[in-house]
């Protein structure tokens, strides 16, 4: 915190006495996002230049050609190309264009031009972007979080969410770095997997030793299969992605890609502090036009730095209208005193602390956190995510009708409120949104609005990505 605060103030000091009308920046949300210059490289293949910048949040930002536009239609893409000498790319779903620049110098100010074309929704470069992932490596022993015996009360009380649905017929995605696909306890619940950080292959492993995703994906869907640990919808079926550790439009891609596979739940336990217009862009679209119209379900950790998300500068993923903001709790119900809070979380769910941790699924062998397939040192808001997109799955299961705002609704409903901070009319305040999420309240409510058939449940089909390998997890099964 103290290192945030000192770059906060440095960056502070430096608009104060050393900028000027020239200070470059991007616009996003209709504001100008101040950079300041940080260093200018060579991209891999020694071509491209790549300038680098810290926003007032501190969050280092790569700018080289490429930059993306909201344009109302390709048509006056083109005629705007011609204006501003810049080409288009590709397109990454409707409205939402990949462009190039003729020089990385002139792509702050192409985009800083477009926005105040006619047409343009919004314009900014496409960021190389460094992802917090949201975790860290405390102690813990039991799954405290499925069922407390030593603080009874204190977990998601999915026992009862079980007696109706173990997450049957519903799909879901984990957008994370390193998933261990071959996992004992995951693979007979992946059903498909892709790697949106390296062109040369589909598996959604990691090149920087870092296997976050396996922990995050067990919580979510470990297998019951007598061994190891269960998720909390232990029958959902999976897919493990893996995102891109540099380009924004390609995690644009994954999402739209995740929309078009018929995705109902996505958790992701990750974040920038530099939320951009294009990210709530395919929120929004996900969140509309996904399921048939009914609207995906995306779920992001808040982060555990204990920060307020109302300060000015930070602008995370979490925060965005469209997305479901989780925090964490603690195995004696408290909030844990790591999460970050503010006017946009929405819900609690474990998360833990030292002294009281979860356990989840471990990349295997030496590759993962430990040498035993099981990780007994998960905790913060990474854990908390895919926890409540668990919850979310279930409630699917129980009633696939349900729009999301009508699921959003039931999570506010059924959950329960802890803490000390007085809770609003509204049944909500900025530390624990609208408090901890109960699985079973959750999955009953769901249950009253529509009376479950033997029929609603139904098996998943998969198909392949359009333009990515997508291949059945069943040819690592004889490894």
């Amino acid at each position: 915190m103290f290192i945030r605060l000192t770059l906060l103030c440095f960056l502070t000091l430096l608009s104060l006495f050393g900028g000027s009308i020239d200070t470059p920046y991007y616009v996003s949300g209709g504001k100008k996002i101040m950079l300041h210059p940080l260093k200018t490289l060579r991209d891999a293949s020694g071509n491209d230049e790549i300038r680098y910048f810290f926003n007032d949040a501190g969050q280092k930002l790569g700018v080289g050609q490429r930059i993306i536009v909201c344009c109302e239609s390709r048509t006056l893409l083109d005629k705007l190309a011609q204006k501003y000498r810049f080409r288009y790319l590709k397109t990454l779903t409707d409205k939402l264009y990949l462009c190039e620049t003729t020089a990385t110098q002139k792509t702050l100010d192409t985009c800083n031009a477009l926005v105040n074309e006619k047409g343009v929704r919004f314009a900014h470069p496409d960021f190389l972007i460094h992802k917090h992932r949201r975790g860290f490596d405390p102690y813990y022993k039991f799954q405290w979080h499925l069922k407390n015996s030593e603080h009874p009360g204190a977990d998601i009380n999915v026992e009862e969410a079980w007696r109706y649905t173990k997450g049957e017929g519903v799909l879901a995605a984990v957008i994370d770095e390193g998933i261990d696909i071959d996992h004992p306890d995951l693979k007979a619940n992946i059903v498909g997997f892709a790697n949106y950080n390296d062109p040369t292959t589909d598996y959604p492993g990691s090149n920087t030793g870092n296997w976050h995703g396996t922990a995050c994906i067990g919580l979510l869907g470990a297998a019951e299969n007598g061994t190891g640990i269960t998720g909390v919808a232990p029958k959902s079926k999976l897919l493990a992605i893996r995102y891109s550790d540099a380009n924004v439009s390609q995690d644009i891609i994954a999402f739209n890609d995740l929309m078009k596979q018929g995705v109902s739940v996505i958790s992701n336990s990750w974040g920038s502090y530099a939320n951009l217009d294009a990210y709530d862009y395919i929120f929004k679209k996900l969140a509309t036009e996904g399921r048939g119209g009914k609207g995906i379900l995306i779920f992001f950790a808040t982060g555990n730095e204990h920060l307020d998300m109302d300060t000015p500068g930070i602008n995370d993923e979490s925060e965005s209208p469209w997305v479901i903001s989780v925090g964490a709790s603690t195995h004696n119900d408290k909030i844990a005193p790591y999460s970050n809070y503010g006017s946009t979380l929405d819900f609690l769910a474990p998360g833990g602390v030292e002294g009281g941790q979860l356990v989840t699924t471990d990349a295997q062998g030496e590759k993962g956190y430990t040498d035993w397939n099981y990780n007994f040192n998960f905790v913060g808001t990474s854990a908390a995510a895919p926890i409540a997109a668990g919850v979310g799955v279930l409630i699917l299961s129980a009633n696939p009708d349900l729009t999301r705002d009508e699921v959003i609704d039931i999570l506010k409903k059924s959950a329960v409120k802890i803490g000390d901070e007085p809770y609003d009319k509204n049944g909500r305040n900025n530390f624990a949104g609208y408090g901890r999420i109960d699985a079973g309240k959750a999955v009953a409510l769901a249950v009253s609005k529509r009376k479950l058939s033997a029929d609603t449940l139904s098996t998943t089909k998969i198909d392949n990505f359009a333009h990515i390998m997508y291949l059945s997890v069943q040819r690592f099964s004889d490894k």
